[in-house]
């Protein structure tokens, strides 16, 4: 019974001792992850600093972590502070142009609380406990980007009818590189305008073009949202109303992420030509999001419809060959036709 005390003790004095051991380890720690990922430079920082796209890459559950960004070098840094536990954390992301993409450098600084000291002790140090979530956030960025991002498909149905819509619009002017972020944010501004007006909506959104300006790689587009009825707005506000007639089109389905969207154009064009139609200058391009955010979080399940206007040809009937009565005169019986005057 004796001995039993003892080893008790033993293990009561070792246990405080293993506490002291870990609450005296040091605090403030420092860890860097990096990764190549073959996707360009651009493309990486531009998902990575869309907050909405958090939760397709943050390594930590995300009821247990809060993310917030402080500062960004455009296309070159984000700094951010992240908060696990009730514990802040600086984290610096930087990114760097590589022969295959973009090279992308994780560090994270701060202070590890009792837990992450006890995890840093039990696992062999901190790098091996913080260092792994850098990592996986790294092949989370990797698998969304590489994979996710390449797997595409695009369909060209040929012509069919576009019928008469309604519509209420939102017009901007943005590069090509922050087309996605911009077309993003007024697609939540016309849904917002809906729901606060309690607007009957008719279809699924849409975008049309009115410039595309390939040199200075620039565009004017309508944010659109089908609707019930014709609807008039008051002068000076950023919602109008619009419509436009049934048209004959040429109609391309893209599956897949919207930075194929380029090819599906270009190959809808040469579709067009192939068919020796007509593209109705005069008319309305309509993009509609048959599948897209926020519903479905992977874009290889992104699903786009392309309208491209398209002439009617008018066929003139050819006119019919006018028949002449030639008279033909028989000779009488009994007389003679004189052939050498």
């Amino acid at each position: 019974m004796r001995i039993l005390k003892y080893i008790l003790l033993l293990l009561l004095l070792f246990s405080v001792a293993f506490v002291v051991f870990v609450a005296t380890q040091q605090s403030d720690y420092r860890v860097v992850r990096s990764k190549e990922i073959k996707a360009s430079k651009d493309i990486v920082y531009n998902f990575v600093s869309d907050s909405t796209s958090l939760v397709d890459w943050n390594p930590w559950d995300k009821d247990n972590a809060v993310f917030k960004n402080l500062k960004s070098v455009p296309g070159d840094t984000i700094m951010q502070t992240i908060t696990v536990s009730g514990e802040k954390n600086d984290s610096f992301m930087r990114f760097q142009k590589t022969k295959k993409g973009a090279l992308v450098t994780w560090e994270l600084k701060g202070k590890l609380d009792f837990e992450l000291k006890l995890l840093s002790v039990l696992q062999g140090g901190v790098d091996n406990v913080l260092g792994d979530k850098l990592e996986d956030g790294l092949n989370n960025i990797d698998t969304y980007l590489v994979k996710e991002l390449t797997t595409y498909n695009i369909k060209i149905h040929g012509l069919v009818t576009k019928h008469a819509t309604n519509y209420i619009q939102q017009i901007d002017t943005c590069s090509f590189a922050d087309f996605q972020k911009v077309s993003k944010t007024m697609l939540q501004n016309m849904m917002a305008f809906v729901e606060k007006n309690d607007i009957i909506i008719t279809g699924l959104p849409f975008i049309t073009y009115d410039t595309w300006d390939k040199q200075n790689k620039t565009t004017i587009f309508s944010m659109c949202v089908p609707v019930e009825e014709e609807i008039l707005t008051t002068p000076g506000s950023e919602i109008s109303g619009g419509h436009f007639d049934e048209f004959l089109a040429v109609k391309t389905t893209l599956t897949g992420d919207y930075s194929h969207n380029q090819e599906a154009w270009d190959k809808t064009l040469a579709y067009i030509k192939k068919k020796k139609l007509i593209e109705d200058l005069e008319g309305t391009n309509i993009e509609v999001y048959k599948v897209s955010l926020p519903k479905e979080r992977k874009p290889s399940k992104w699903v786009t419809e392309i309208f491209v206007p398209i002439k009617k040809r008018v066929y003139i009937p050819k006119p019919k060959p006018v028949e002449t009565e030639v008279e033909i005169t028989t000779p009488v019986e009994g007389t003679t036709t004189n052939t050498n005057q």
